[in-house]
């Protein structure tokens, strides 16, 4: 069973069996553990939680509820004796396996030394573009470094100009490549859908804009400006520390990109 495949069965029975105790909607505890799954699919440690999972049996099992730094702790308290209480009433050897594997989701994030980054995705990452992890002039720049990876992030976003790329890495099929994402595109869609917000500074050209951009010592991750009359998104790409303006006219190539896979659908139907 690939690793994808594994999550999605633990998932799977964690939300069948969590809700025989309570309903996971109601659940600070069930949240945070659902979310921690997403944080190491979202920043490309499928594979890296692999290993973790295939360690020699000697190396142990963190105790989360001790080693777990920072905030949430009671919700990963929770999260970790629910787990537990689950796991105890399971007969099956593999689905107490199962189990096993969403409570080391939590221990991989505590033995890793990640607390402090998953509380800052917890905060961010709804609110703001997804993080990238690098950035390039050009495609073969990047072609090139993902070519020289020892191995690369399950998945993950890369800039090549301004423009998002997503890192796509298959350990089980041996393939590595990049391909065109509108993440960015798809976020400024969803944040302007009830209308552009007020923005925290105008200009009268780009230049001015990137000047006043790169002067802030401790930017937010996001914020819209308005350059020559026009909605900017200004993006702090935190992980790399590097700065980025981007017009919301960029929605029109993702909306004739969405228009052209609505008609490659219909052809398909046909």
């Amino acid at each position: 069973m690939t690793i994808s495949k594994l999550l999605s069965a633990s998932e799977a029975l964690v939300v069948d069996q969590w809700q025989k105790l309570h309903p996971p909607g109601d659940s600070k505890a069930y949240r945070l553990l659902k979310e921690a799954g997403f944080f190491i699919w979202r920043t490309g440690q499928l594979y890296r939680f692999e290993d973790y999972l295939a360690r020699p049996s000697a190396d142990g099992a963190v105790d989360v509820r001790t080693s777990w730094r920072g905030e949430n702790d009671e919700e990963v308290s929770e999260a970790w004796q629910t787990l537990s209480r689950i796991g105890d009433t399971l007969r099956a050897e593999e689905k107490k396996k199962l189990i096993q594997v969403a409570r080391a989701q939590l221990e991989f994030i505590a033995s890793t030394g990640q607390c402090e980054e998953f509380h800052d995705y917890l905060k961010t990452y709804y609110r703001n573009p997804p993080p990238v992890i690098a950035r390039f002039d050009t495609r073969d720049e990047a072609e090139t470094w993902l070519r020289n990876l020892p191995e690369p992030p399950s998945s993950a976003y890369i800039l090549v100009g301004n423009e998002y790329l997503e890192v796509f890495y298959s350990r089980e099929r041996v393939i590595r490549a990049l391909r065109r994402d509108y993440a960015l595109e798809r976020f400024i869609e969803a944040v302007t859908s009830r209308g552009l917000p007020a923005p925290a500074a105008s200009f009268d050209t780009h230049t001015e804009a990137a000047v006043w951009w790169k002067s802030h010592p401790a930017p937010p991750l996001s914020v819209f400006v308005r350059i020559a009359g026009e909605h900017h998104l200004a993006v702090y790409h935190k992980k790399i520390d590097y700065r980025s303006l981007h017009p919301i006219s960029i929605l029109e190539d993702w909306r004739r990109e969405q228009e052209r896979i609505a008609e490659q659908g219909k052809g398909w139907s046909r």
